[in-house]
């Protein structure tokens, strides 16, 4: 790639769905040698815009220039060849293939011959791709073996390796801990500096702020501001991004948790994790923090009968706890909204009704055999609308709403199900600021209500806001927990790195 300066100049982008017009943007210029940020509300039209650009969405009017060059738009092989690369969150992998197989699909390592392929050489350059992310998956792991976070790594650096003049990275952070977003940001930067223009999605603004040498926030379709990393102060980008103060979005005041335990663990283990010893107790937020890799998912998982338990006793209102799998956790009032919502938890081409009610069929049948559409019509309507969904119509397929409402479906789901446990992962992964904020009142409701909740994130600011207390994993270990008056990011993350280290 050359160092020169690589400039993109968007004219005139109009797109419509039907009546609804969901970008409109006369004129933009993005400059290589910076990393542009774009943050917007899940709607705002960021997909649609960074679509564009890169040959995914054909607009209805308006033109893309490339260094110069003209895009023939709705041609992502043409946005390619003009140096073009996306990193989406939807991790385009194939699950059948190696780490290696994917970083290098369509680009054969150098020395392969028309038939045969290096093997040796494509492990090696995969290795190198990784390194520069800090990555240590092993290059011969099927993809289909690794969790979501490390997915997004190998969709990282499969885009670095192609040495793009134009990067896109939707997201690119949103399932990572501290330190490997720490390396990818690291890794946009060199690219920047040789001249390449990235464009990077995030919903995280403190990151936003700290990566980005301008900030561009979309709303309904437009572009509203153009901020310097000065300008971009949080109420600033809240205010251009939804409209309303950051105060005006927060939750209500979190209510303290009761004296009697909701859930314990003593000298738990399982595959990666353990021993554990937890207590929670009903109305409890209980955070769970660590690196990448710590365990995190792997303790919820287990609670939920999903991993099976190998040694330990499990308690959920001081009666002993054992399930054999996910429904014996659900049929005992436990439940899980995953990291991964599309692949684990939504039927994503059924309605917004099946979805939320999904917990509870048995309840809402007028027989052991047959549902009864009336009871689950009701039933989804009102579930839905205690979690803030919105859609068109609770018959609409849930693929069609945003992130955050798909998020929220998920969060009905249990919330009518009213379990004693309520375990989170990653709960606001890949959502916007204002969905945020209608979660997090979700959570503190649940709280509030008695749930003992217990919620996994990568991200310390979302748990020193919402939890009563954090406990830090490392290696499958819990080794520390800090009570709310102990919280700050300095004292979690060197809890989670020395751990990781010994």
């Amino acid at each position: 790639m050359t160092t020169d300066a690589t400039t993109v100049r968007l004219t005139g982008l109009r797109k419509s769905y039907g009546t609804t017009t969901v970008l409109d943007v006369p004129r933009l210029d993005l400059h290589g040698g910076q990393i542009v940020a774009l943050v917007g509300e899940n709607g705002a039209g960021k997909s649609t815009l960074t679509g564009i650009l890169s040959g995914i969405v054909r607009p209805d009017e308006g033109t893309v220039e490339i260094g110069g060059v003209a895009l023939r738009t709705g041609d992502p092989g043409h946005a390619q060849q003009l140096g073009a690369a996306h990193v989406s969150q939807e991790f385009p992998l194939v699950g059948q293939l190696s780490v290696a197989e994917n970083l290098l699909l369509g680009h054969p390592p150098t020395g392969t011959r028309r038939v045969l392929v290096d093997r040796a050489a494509q492990r090696r350059q995969a290795r190198a791709l990784l390194d520069r992310i800090g990555a240590t998956i092993g290059t011969d792991r099927l993809v289909e073996t690794l969790t979501v976070p490390q997915q997004q790594l190998i969709e990282v650096a499969k885009a670095l390796g192609r040495n793009p003049r134009v990067l896109v990275l939707d997201e690119p952070t949103s399932a990572l801990g501290p330190v490997e977003s720490a390396a990818v940001l690291a890794a946009a930067r060199e690219l920047a500096d040789a001249g390449a223009v990235v464009v990077f999605i995030g919903h995280r603004l403190d990151e936003v702020r700290e990566v980005a040498q301008r900030v561009l926030v979309l709303r309904n379709g437009r572009l509203v501001a153009d901020l310097t990393p000065g300008e971009a102060t949080e109420q600033r980008l809240v205010r251009a991004m939804v409209g309303a103060e950051l105060s005006d979005l927060v939750g209500e005041p979190r209510t303290a948790a009761q004296d009697r335990n909701a859930f314990t663990a003593s000298a738990l283990t399982a595959p990666g994790i353990g021993p554990i010893d937890l207590t929670l107790r009903a109305g409890e937020i209980l955070g769970v923090a660590g690196l990448m890799g710590s365990g995190r998912s792997r303790l919820l998982h287990t609670v939920m009968g999903a991993i099976p338990r190998t040694g330990g006793v499990m308690t959920l209102d001081d009666r002993p706890y054992d399930p054999g799998s996910p429904a014996d956790a659900a049929a005992a009032g436990v439940g899980l909204v995953p990291e991964d919502r599309k692949h684990q938890a939504l039927l994503l081409d059924d309605p917004v009704r099946r979805n939320v009610s999904l917990a509870v069929l048995p309840a809402l049948s007028v027989s052991r055999f047959f549902l009864s559409p009336r009871r689950e019509r009701a039933f989804a309507a009102e579930a839905a609308q205690a979690a803030t969904v919105k859609c068109t119509s609770i018959e609409q397929p849930v693929r069609g709403l945003s992130g955050g409402n798909q998020q929220k479906s998920v969060f009905g789901r249990w919330f009518a199900a009213r379990p004693r446990l309520l375990l989170l992962d990653e709960p606001t992964r890949g959502v916007d600021v204002g969905a945020k904020a209608g979660i997090y009142r979700l959570i503190e409701q649940a709280a509030a209500d008695g749930m003992a909740v217990l919620v996994a994130s990568s991200e310390l600011e979302e748990l020193m806001q919402l939890t009563h207390r954090i406990a830090v994993m490392s290696h499958g270990r819990l080794v520390r927990t800090f009570d709310r008056d102990q919280f700050s990011k300095e004292a979690v993350m060197t809890a989670a790195t020395i751990g990781a280290a010994r």
